[in-house]
């Protein structure tokens, strides 16, 4: 699921929807996945106890307050009335959704999770709880209107199992966390939250996970429906290789004889100050690294640097329509300039094609050791080596094992995110459905490896995942839109921020109309004053 699908798909919950696709595999060493999750789980409880420590004694202190957070509607999404611990759950699950997944960034977002959130500025008036609080309405939005649409379809599914598995894996986070299964769910979810209070919010995202993916089946676009679109823009989607030498314009620190005059100024000059080149100086410097370029032209094809497989969207704004050009030969050469960076670029074109780089689908287990790969492995033959066995294995004896559901990675290519040793193993010449084996690699992990069989080529799932995510985000903003979210009680301080936002956009619309027509009343005056005295 691509980056763009994830924003309108229904929020993953702690276990509740397990999508993972090949680029969720990093393959790291089982310690390292350990270490993560413990940071992950101490992020969880960092951001929980910041956001609760305020109100924790006193909510805790009155038993009315519990009763209003399990019963009165906290806010109403859709038909449904949102208590204040659903809300908890939602609210929580996208901030620690949210730290997980861009927790090296963080400080670059100003955000720092160990000090209220809701005195941080996010955007203007806005604070980091304001966001949040926002995702998690839309979230809500989104999930509500995809459960009527399932319950108006008839959709029927079991989620008994998947919901098992869930407090199982809850459990056990508990106990290596050392702390009760409610503690941790309290820590996770809100102060509200216990096992039975959060067991029909897990079931319904297990609901409305399953209708997605059945919608979403059903939207998959076909082998027509992909070479339709790629015939209909093939510059999207095709591939360049091209070498380039880069040479950057040597601007002047100091004043020369194209400097621009300099008014005298009483008192010392500042000489701390940089020096702001004259536009004839940018000029100057330009023109020679254009000079630099042209010389490099003769020897751009052997001497510049090979760049391959980048895609129009991906290419440099600068050399991007040269190289997308349709008249491009092969061997063509040029020299472009980006006035804005002060860079002279000198290109030669080598090809422009579709990246028929071929993909599979494997299934993975990984093992901490050799032995228990070795374990798995003969479990796995020992039950009739076939591939309705592995699955049944990833789900079953071996899940915490697997990679992603049914230990399935599909459309896996060989410039793969994985190690060298997998991707040597799923591309080797006469590789078929059906081949099992258990890769070792020193200091990393084992993998029993399990080769389904061939799928198509990048190019095509490039162009699937973009008419598949285009079909989702449609489908689900036309089930959204019907959904209004009610706030009487004006517990949510963004949808207040908006309400003075709009209220005051409209006052400065209707003052700067007021304004026109009172301008427009004194010209047609005017005009009208001029014709009398004619």
């Amino acid at each position: 699921m691509s980056k763009q699908n994830k924003q309108n798909a229904p929020a993953a919950q702690d276990g509740a929807e397990k999508v993972i696709t090949k680029y969720d595999l990093k393959m790291q060493r089982r310690k390292a996945e350990k270490e993560k999750e413990k940071r992950a789980k101490d992020i969880t409880t960092a951001v929980t106890v910041v956001i609760l420590l305020a109100l924790a004694c006193f909510v805790l202190s009155f038993p009315i307050r519990t009763y209003i957070s399990l019963h009165k509607s906290f806010i109403k999404v859709g038909n449904d009335d949102v208590t204040k611990v659903e809300f908890d759950y939602n609210y929580y699950t996208v901030v620690n959704n949210y730290v997980n997944s861009y927790y090296d960034y963080l400080s670059w977002f100003g955000l720092d999770i160990t000090k209220d959130l809701s005195t941080q500025t996010y955007s203007g008036d806005r604070t980091w709880k304001d966001y949040f609080e926002e995702m998690t309405v839309n979230s809500l939005k989104r999930n509500k209107a995809l459960k009527e649409e399932a319950k108006a379809t008839g959709f029927t599914y079991d989620v008994t199992d998947e919901y098992n598995k869930i407090v199982e894996q809850q459990k056990a986070n508990a106990q290596e966390s050392g702390v009760s299964l409610n503690k941790y769910l309290q820590q996770n979810f809100g102060s509200y939250a216990t096992s039975s209070r959060l067991k029909p919010f897990f079931e319904e995202a297990l609901y409305v996970n399953a209708y997605y993916k059945k919608v979403s089946d059903e939207k998959k676009p076909t082998q027509q429906e992909v070479q339709a679109k790629y015939e209909s823009d093939p510059k999207s989607y095709d591939s360049v290789d091209y070498r380039i030498l880069q040479f950057t314009a040597e601007l002047p620190t100091e004043p020369t004889e194209l400097a621009d005059p300099v008014e005298e100024t009483e008192g010392e000059e500042d000489t701390n100050t940089t020096y702001t080149p004259s536009e004839a100086e940018i000029a100057k410097a330009m023109d020679d690294a254009r000079a630099l370029a042209n010389a490099a032209l003769p020897t751009i094809k052997t001497e510049g640097a090979l760049v391959e497989g980048i895609t129009y969207s991906s290419a440099n704004n600068t050399i991007r329509d040269w190289l997308f050009d349709g008249m491009r030969n092969s061997g063509s050469t040029t020299v472009l300039s980006d006035e804005s960076s002060h860079v002279v670029y000198c290109v030669a074109f080598e090809k422009r094609y579709r990246d028929e780089t071929p993909t599979a689908d494997v299934r993975i287990l990984v093992a901490d050791t050799q032995e228990e790969a070795e374990d798995i492995y003969g479990t796995w033959n020992g039950g009739g080596a076939t591939e309705e066995y592995f699955i049944e294995l990833s789900n079953g004896k071996y899940v915490e094992n697997s990679v992603a559901e049914d230990g399935l990675l599909e459309n896996v290519s060989k410039d793969e995110d994985l190690y060298e040793e997998l991707v040597d193993w799923i591309f080797a010449d006469g590789r078929k459905h059906g081949d099992c084996e258990i890769i070792t690699i020193t200091d990393v992990a084992s993998f029993v490896v399990y080769y389904v069989g061939e799928n198509q080529p990048n190019w095509y799932h490039t162009i699937e995942s973009d008419l598949l995510n285009t079909a989702m985000n449609e489908y689900v903003d036309a089930v959204t839109e019907k959904i209004q979210v009610s706030d009487p009680d004006k517990n949510l301080r963004y949808l207040v921020l908006a309400e003075e936002e709009a209220k005051a956009a409209a006052e400065s619309a209707a003052a700067e109309s007021a304004a026109a027509e009172s301008a427009d009343a004194e010209g047609a005056d005017a005009a009208s004053t001029e014709g009398s005295e004619e």
